[in-house]
């Protein structure tokens, strides 16, 4: 994969000519063998008839102005990679280009090309690499830098998404990174000519390569911002999560981050080998009637993002390419030789009613949730059916989200939690149980996502309809909490600090967590007897 050169810069005349307090902020991080100077300077906006502050940066590859908000330093629409269009598509990330003067980042970049994503109020364009940055304007020591990989099951979602807003985050004390990738049929396409063409003989993957160049970005850049390229966490939810996970396995990511937290988003459903996906490829090529053609490449590159989403069963999932994934990530993780670092990894008490708004809407009886139980597993499903009882159609809604969540999330991360056990580095595992006012409301529960909010600080997003007045006093204290277990883990490896309750470190005699609720204290998982029923009958999920 091609790197950002790094390049020594000097400084232009307009920082050189800044205040003292300025100059004082200017500073130089040497990395390798080159020096990159990086300062940052509080000035005023020009053209504004009402004073505002803003932040300039320079980055390797130019100067760029973010605005101070609250007490933080906000960036939007960075380049990190060039973009990922014509001949390009479907390519490892590549340099970004240097500009002159001051580039404005005040503005979130368009989101990866997507279907059914209109509630995002974003834009869309393959010319999507592009990462934001929240920082504390008024302290420049070397901070921990939490960078945030959204979710979306690999084909929906943006950096950009409203509740990933992370100025309260920031104000923890911590440098922000949140960014976009490439996402669905643009992000994990395979095709035999595309192996073919790569000098690792590899080929879909792109948008994890989207997140490991981010992260070389953070190690080349993020000092100028105020933060620590030694201490970097990776942090994601649902998919974000999975990637996290799955970073953990790369050879490729080896040294990019220091500490990595999995929410909602454990290893699983990566077994996909890059000779089935690429029949695949073959088969969306020929629907977009790009194989009988003198240059199938050139065709596929010259096709619209919009026909090749159209495309119906694309599996925008990750796989073992030989590559970025060398190996079956969970061979990997069993044998304890993923990265050594300190993780935290935990999912939702009912993670499975968000799957009940879709895909399983329609099981609302005794016998449709039997019907859906036996397809999944045959002759074993009496098992589950008893341990995951229903006894009448009122009892289905539980029942199916005890069985989806525990089968969809609980036991991925209690499984992922046991194969770091094995590692020097300790592990932190929670069990976020609060049903916010929201979705009391909606009846979901601690729902997927419903952690989101108070991590973040957005507590619009967990109130109900928006009003602030329906949050709770546990609410609020629930959010300061979590930010502050999570930025202290950024900052140490451990979350445990001062005022909160014990967070335990897990261990396979214990198997402690931490329960994230109205009250907050340790404790174990919920139906263990069913995380090792499903263990044993989803068997084929294990390496």
């Amino acid at each position: 994969m091609a790197g950002h050169a790094q390049r020594g810069r000097s400084h232009p005349t307009r920082i050189q000519s800044a205040s003292a307090v300025a100059r004082r902020l200017t500073t130089r991080r040497r990395y390798a063998s080159t020096t990159v100077p990086l300062g940052l300077v509080l000035g005023l906006i020009a053209g504004q008839a009402v004073a505002q502050e803003a932040v300039q940066v320079e980055t390797e590859t130019g100067i760029v102005e973010g605005t101070r908000d609250r007490g933080v330093a906000v960036f939007k629409g960075i380049p990190y990679a060039a973009p990922p269009v014509g001949p390009l598509r479907w390519q490892p990330p590549q340099p970004t280009r240097p500009w002159e003067g001051v580039r404005r980042a005040h503005q979130v970049s368009p989101m990866a090309p997507q279907r059914f994503a209109s509630g995002l109020g974003l834009a869309q364009s393959e010319d999507c690499l592009y990462l934001n940055i929240w920082a504390p304007a008024q302290d420049l020591d070397a901070l921990p830098v939490m960078v945030w990989i959204h979710g979306g099951g690999f084909g929906t979602g943006s950096g950009a998404e409203p509740m990933y807003e992370s100025t309260e985050l920031a104000k923890q004390g911590v440098v922000v990174v949140t960014f976009n990738y490439r996402l669905n049929v643009l992000g994990f396409f395979t095709h035999p000519l595309l192996s073919q063409e790569s000098p690792h003989a590899a080929s879909g993957n792109y948008g994890l390569l989207d997140q490991i160049a981010v992260l070389e970005w953070v190690q080349r850049n993020i000092a100028g911002f105020g933060g620590d390229p030694e201490r970097v966490t990776i942090f994601g939810e649902s998919a974000g999560g999975r990637a996290v996970s799955l970073l953990m396995a790369s050879p490729l990511s080896r040294g990019l981050f220091h500490r990595a937290a999995a929410q909602s988003g454990a290893l699983r459903g990566v077994s996909t080998r890059l000779e089935e996906r690429e029949r695949r490829g073959q088969e969306l090529a020929d629907a977009v009637g790009c194989t009988d053609t003198p240059d199938p490449l050139v065709c596929l590159r010259a096709t619209s993002s919009e026909a090749l989403a159209a495309v119906p069963g694309f599996d925008s999932g990750p796989i073992v390419d030989g590559w970025v994934i060398p190996e079956d990530p969970r061979t990997v993780y069993a044998e304890g030789r993923q990265h050594d670092v300190p993780m935290m990894i935990g999912g939702n008490a009912d993670e499975g009613t968000f799957s009940m708004l879709g895909a399983l809407a329609d099981v609302r009886t005794v016998g449709q949730y039997r019907n859906y139980v036996r397809d999944l597993l045959g002759a074993d499903a009496d098992e589950a059916l008893a341990m995951y009882r229903a006894a009448t159609d009122s009892d289905v809604y539980q029942a199916l989200n005890r069985f989806t969540t525990d089968r969809g999330v609980a036991r991925h991360a209690r499984e992922q939690a046991r194969w770091m056990d094995g590692t020097a580095s300790k592990t932190f595992v929670y069990h976020f149980s609060r049903s916010s006012p929201h979705h009391q409301w909606t009846g979901l529960g601690a729902t997927h996502t419903a952690e989101l909010p108070y991590l973040f600080g957005n507590l619009q997003f967990a109130a109900r309809n928006g009003n602030l007045a329906t949050l709770q006093l546990v609410d609020r204290q629930l959010s300061q909490a979590m930010m502050r277990y999570w930025t202290r883990f950024a900052a140490t490896g451990d979350p445990n600090t001062d005022g909160l309750p014990v967070w335990p470190a897990f261990t396979d005699d214990t198997e402690d967590l931490l329960d994230l609720g109205a009250e907050i204290a340790a404790g174990h998982w919920p139906r263990p007897d069913g995380l090792d029923l499903l263990d044993r009958l989803f068997d084929d999920d294990r390496p």
